[in-house]
């Protein structure tokens, strides 16, 4: 496969879509970067081999069960653990601040693009949650693709010494 997308990105649906929608993605999408239909479709990231390929097997029960395993395994190897509420912890900590912007970023542990996650202070003070156990968490999306984390952080005062 040339593209570093799953074939759900590829295809641009959500892993609980069914067969029906899948084959109507998958039209909708060989038409878009058919040469015939569109002349520049070599910008678009997705050949039409990657539409047949992610097509074959998301369209088969049983081979789209072991890509799903496959997937859910590579998402753990670059960091992406589902913790069975659908949303992965991530500490604020874990973020690097960048002075420049003023955001804390991440890359995205899934589809690894470069500050995937970008939050600044006035998101944090806007959409926080308190926990119950403490602290606040806010609940991000990356700008690349459809991973969602919830980020942890606590808030800290700053004293003036006198």
């Amino acid at each position: 496969m040339s593209s570093n997308k799953s074939y759900y990105e590829i295809l641009g649906i959500d892993t609980t879509t069914d067969v029906n929608g899948l084959k109507k993605a998958y039209k909708e999408k060989l038409l878009s970067i058919h040469p015939d239909k569109n002349r520049d479709s070599s910008q678009l990231g997705v050949t039409i081999d990657d539409l047949q390929r992610a097509y074959q097997v998301l369209v088969d029960s049983d081979l789209r069960a072991n890509y799903d395993k496959e997937l859910e395994e590579s998402y753990k190897k670059q960091g992406f653990h589902n913790n069975g509420e659908g949303l992965d912890e991530y500490s604020l900590d874990e973020f690097y601040f960048d002075p420049a912007t003023g955001f804390y970023c991440l890359d995205c542990p899934r589809c690894q693009m470069s500050r995937g996650f970008e939050i600044s202070e006035e998101m944090l003070e806007e959409h926080c949650i308190e926990r119950n156990s403490g602290g606040f968490h806010v609940v991000v999306q990356c700008s690349a693709c459809s991973l969602w984390l919830n980020v942890n952080f606590d808030v800290v005062e700053e004293y003036e010494s006198t």
